[in-house]
């Protein structure tokens, strides 16, 4: 997922990813996974 030999390496390129991630990336991103979760359970009645 995130390259790094170590755990901690993978940690830390992750965070740092998610740190240096714009807003408007991060909305997209949101607005996505908001879609995908509605897609995967229907609204109840």
């Amino acid at each position: 997922m995130f390259p790094g030999k170590t755990e901690f390496q993978r940690f830390d390129n992750a965070v740092r990813q998610v740190l240096t991630v714009s807003k408007e990336e991060l909305l997209k991103r949101e607005a996505r996974e908001k879609r995908q979760t509605e897609v995967k359970r229907p609204k109840k009645s």
